[in-house]
């Protein structure tokens, strides 16, 4: 993705591979919809594919499901590593960005995270396919935390990374709840957790 760009965009062109398009139909409509409300038919229509190409591509919805949280996490955490090397090298500008380029991402109407849509329809599901994406993505923070937070000067790197990852999950849970982070700072928050 390009800077400036989101993860989970609009555009399900007819130039992707039947895959993508499932894909990225998939998403769009699991992060605006929800999981539940969007059924395989709803999501095939949207690809302009046929039903038998998701199931020879997918197996079923979980299959769907499962990839597109993969999906969208590479991209969501892609597109931040990119928006923080846009800021240099400098540990405190590139920690700066990385939640300038969150809060943007949440503040749009499109912006909400798929990882907290699947872990809040399932939450009642534990043995979930979902799961083990949501785990990866959440493992795929951390560590870009820990990254960005290491080269700072701050004690215990690995606990305040799981601080920050817990203020990320509010603020894009509020999103997910329709709450935009428009009135947050979240760099405010961000640095004040850094103490």
């Amino acid at each position: 993705m390009k800077g400036g760009e989101r993860p989970g965009g609009r555009d399900v062109g007819l130039a992707l591979r039947p895959r993508e398009r499932i894909l990225a139909a998939a998403i769009r409509l699991f992060v605006e919809e929800g999981i539940g409300a969007v059924g395989v038919h709803r999501i095939v229509d949207e690809a302009t594919v046929a039903l038998m190409t998701l199931y020879r591509h997918f197996e079923g919805k979980d299959g769907v499901v499962v990839a597109a949280l993969e999906q969208w996490s590479a991209g969501s955490v892609g597109w931040l590593a990119d928006e923080m090397d846009q800021c240099g090298d400098e540990p405190e500008a590139r920690f700066a960005g990385l939640w300038a380029a969150l809060e943007r991402r949440l503040s749009v109407e499109d912006g909400g995270s798929l990882v907290v849509v699947a872990a809040v329809e399932y939450r009642r599901v534990p043995g979930h396919p979902a799961w083990k994406a949501i785990a990866e993505h959440r493992m795929a923070v951390r560590q870009l935390l820990k990254d960005v937070v290491k080269p700072l000067d701050v004690a215990d790197p690995p606990a305040v990374a799981v601080r920050l990852q817990s203020l990320a999950e509010a603020a894009e849970a509020a999103a997910v709840a329709g709450q935009r982070s428009g009135a947050l700072d979240l760099g405010a928050l961000a640095d004040a957790v850094l103490g």
